[in-house]
């Protein structure tokens, strides 16, 4: 869907987060507050109309405003799965949004519900745009100097050569319209930098991105050194291993927290220590906190949709909904069509595998 222009219509599926549909209201007041929405732009809160209504109540949402409620019944549990909650619950608040979209009544929706239910589902409703096959989940995730864009991290586990190459290229323009770069360096994850190292999957992949020529600056094959560094501005892999990174990234950011905080809490040295650091330590968890990016879109859909963390708070929630209006804003959709369209053409013409 592309942008009006009378404004965008983003729908926020308020009732799958692990805070409930006050986070998520919340987070509707704080875009408003601070401006993450433009003037003309309209969000439909989609979930238990009573519930939302007295929420709406108190941050003095005034109905026909700049908000509106549209009423969903059903709430998509964590441990539901795609294809029961397609034929159970088609009163759930992320079908409804998802349904809205479909229709053309919104431009966007943002969900923090449950990241298998939303692909799949968005995937049966929506449909993939043209000239993709599978979607993909990107993040903007952080390194030592700004931000980069990884994918998939959870859509698509098992990606072909052409749905790397699809990744690449959508990755490609997300980077361009989230993170303002005007021409985002791509790099492949594999085991090696050398050519040849990666298997048949890796190989080809590597081929067809290097035949794409000025339409994706391929910067070559990055291994997991090099993925928080400065080689490249989106890094390119599987739904299975871009998920595994994620989640052994937060990981370690728990590890280290667990294993310094004690230390510094009850050792005066290390405590004299923290306090001199604490500007600095200040600026690091800025850089660092998941609020700043708090959406991953689900690229490759006929409409945009932004995943946020089960877990965000109104931080985050807010941080999705203006992600999906930058897309909107930039026109992304219609770019990534034309894009995966050169693309098609390119890897129609390369030598059988």
């Amino acid at each position: 869907m592309e942008p009006a222009k009378a404004g965008h219509r983003i729908a926020l599926d308020c009732m799958g987060g692990d805070m409930g549909p006050s986070e998520a209201v919340a987070a509707v007041a704080l875009a408003l507050k601070d401006g993450l929405v433009g003037p003309d732009d309209r969000i439909t809160l989609v979930g238990n109309e009573e519930v939302l209504r007295l929420l709406a109540r108190e941050h003095r949402f005034r109905p026909g405003g700049r908000v509106d409620i549209h009423p969903a019944a059903g709430i998509v549990l964590p441990d539901d799965a795609p294809m029961g909650v397609l034929k159970g619950k088609k009163d759930a608040s992320m079908l409804v949004a998802l349904e809205l979209l479909r229709e053309g009544k919104v431009d966007a929706v943002v969900s923090t519900g449950n990241t298998k239910v939303l692909v799949g589902a968005g995937t049966i409703r929506l449909r993939t745009m043209e000239g993709a096959e599978r979607p993909a989940l990107a993040a903007i995730m952080p390194r030592r100097q700004g931000h980069f864009v990884l994918l998939d991290v959870g859509a698509n586990p098992e990606a072909t050569p052409e749905h790397l190459v699809h990744n690449a290229v959508m990755g490609r323009v997300y980077a361009q319209s989230a993170l303002g770069i005007a021409e985002p360096r791509v790099g492949l994850l594999t085991v090696g930098t050398e050519e040849g190292k990666g298997g048949a999957r890796i190989n080809r992949t590597h081929e067809a991105l290097k035949a794409m020529g000025d339409r994706v600056r391929y910067v070559g094959p990055v291994e997991g050194f090099d993925v928080f560094g400065d080689v490249c501005d989106v890094v390119v892999t599987d739904g299975f291993t871009g998920n595994i990174i994620i989640k052994t990234l937060e990981g370690l950011v728990y590890m280290v927290r667990d294993m310094v905080g004690p230390k510094v809490r009850y050792n005066p040295v290390y405590l004299a220590g923290g306090i001199a650091m604490f500007p600095l330590l200040r600026e690091l968890k800025g850089h660092l906190k998941p609020e700043r990016y708090g959406g991953a879109p689900l690229l490759g859909l006929n409409g945009i949709v932004m995943k946020a963390h089960g877990s965000s708070n109104r931080h985050g929630i807010a941080s999705a909904i203006r992600l999906g209006r930058e897309a909107l804003e930039a026109g992304a959709g219609r770019r990534m069509r034309e894009e995966l369209a050169a693309a098609n053409a390119v890897m129609a013409g390369l030598p059988p595998a």
